[in-house]
């Protein structure tokens, strides 16, 4: 499974440039009225193709189904989960990412982020990527 590799930067200007695997990814809307549906069904549709599960954590109400079905979606290997806060979400990511048994986890929350560093890390004990839709 491939993984993002994004740069880390040091406040110290002698200090050398490394490459660090990042297996989360954040999207942030600054618009709650953005409509990522177009983007987001064909990815989801691709990845639902893998031998592991998909999870997808509060989704929005026009993720049904019937929308991941027309989108090509093979729903057999998605598993939908919903929670009632950000705790319970960062919670859920964390335990999804971590169990191994999912290749992929895509969760949508809004207000503060969640501990990104804590999820990188239950994505590379489970061999798994992450995508956090926030708002």
């Amino acid at each position: 499974m491939s993984a993002i590799h994004a740069t880390a930067t040091n406040s110290n200007p002698h200090s050398k440039r490394e490459c660090v695997e990042s297996r989360v990814t954040e999207i942030l809307l600054h618009n709650s009225s953005v409509c990522l549906q177009p983007l987001l069904l064909p990815m989801i549709a691709g990845l639902s193709r893998e031998d592991r599960w998909l999870v997808l954590i509060n989704p929005p109400h026009d993720i049904t189904r019937k929308a991941l079905e027309q989108a090509g979606a093979c729903t057999r290997h998605i598993l939908v989960l919903n929670t009632c806060s950000l705790d319970q979400t960062e919670l859920l990511c964390g335990r999804a990412l971590a169990a191994g048994t999912c290749h992929t986890v895509i969760a949508w929350c809004s207000g503060a982020a969640p501990s990104l560093d804590q999820l990188n890390q239950s994505a590379s004990q489970g061999d798994a990527l992450g995508i956090l839709v926030r708002t």
